[in-house]
């Protein structure tokens, strides 16, 4: 397989992964209220439970691309065809789909279907 492509493909979908979750990270807020009823505000405990959820999602999945990012930069994973392409696939679904979670400002809940489907599998 020609290596030539694959290498920079996934290593730019690695980046565009983590760069909009880095994004995410910082404007989580329309998300995390369009979790809650209209009635509730910012400072209910509803809000702060939604808010720690998607968090903790946030953070589980930047461990996982920095993990990955990490075996890919040292070496331990970046001459593997088929791992390689799936990878590409996984970080560039995700980022198609963090990009629509950010501007649709879909349910904080839905991010963890994100997480599991683009995160995981491309991380094992």
């Amino acid at each position: 397989m020609v290596f030539h492509a694959v290498i920079p493909a996934r290593f730019l979908s690695l980046t565009a992964h983590l760069v909009l979750n880095i994004m995410l990270f910082w404007s989580r807020e329309p998300n995390v209220l369009s979790c809650i009823p209209v009635t509730a505000g910012t400072d209910s405990q509803e809000y702060s439970t939604k808010d720690t959820q998607l968090l903790v999602a946030l953070s589980l999945t930047l461990a996982f691309i920095v993990a990955e990012l990490t075996g890919f930069l040292t070496g331990l994973s970046m001459f593997t065809a088929l791992p390689s392409i799936f990878s590409i696939a996984a970080h560039v679904s995700a980022s198609i789909v963090i990009a629509l979670f950010t501007v649709r400002e879909w349910s904080c809940d839905s991010y963890w279907y994100i997480f599991g489907f683009c995160s995981i599998p491309a991380f094992l």
